[in-house]
């Protein structure tokens, strides 16, 4: 799909949004979904073939919760996506991959976020976001030790 050549401003609000996608995996692959959830608008949604819609940062805080409840890791990647803006709203279309392990078997997951964005007060935040899976699998990796993550948190980019 292509789409038109934004404005400077369009290309500035899409910036934002991909950063609340990127913003997203991050804090999920370190495991703070209080974080990641920050992303949604106060009466945002998430929705997926595999949950029931939750409406709101503690229902879906709470479906995520629910989702990785006994994984050792999850470590979601969000590839380069589409963004159209149009005034405060915004649709976003994010492939992603997630590895994780559970049971010290891997896990793999292949899917697309289908976002709808909107400008808020906080700045972009996502009204809705249908996670569509593509598949998932058990690859053969994964095995070995975990390392904690707490070194980033004396990163420049967390200051």
């Amino acid at each position: 799909m292509l789409l038109p050549e934004p404005t400077p401003q369009q290309a500035a609000d899409i910036i934002a949004i991909t950063h609340l996608a990127a913003g997203y995996a991050e804090a999920i692959c370190r495991g703070d979904i209080d974080e990641a959830v920050l992303v949604y608008a106060d009466n945002g949604v998430l929705r997926s073939p595999t949950t029931t819609d939750s409406v709101g940062r503690q229902a879906i805080a709470d479906t995520i919760r629910t989702a990785t409840a006994g994984m050792d890791f999850v470590f979601q990647t969000v590839h380069q996506g589409l963004v159209r803006v149009d005034g405060d709203e915004a649709w976003a279309r994010f492939p992603i991959t997630e590895w994780g392990r559970r049971d010290d078997k891997g896990v793999q997951f292949l899917g697309m976020y289908d976002d709808h964005a909107v400008r808020t007060a906080e700045g972009w935040r996502y009204a809705s976001r249908y996670l569509a899976p593509r598949t998932l699998g058990r690859p053969t990796s994964f095995t070995g030790r975990i390392i904690d993550l707490g070194v980033l948190s004396s990163s420049p980019l967390t200051a």
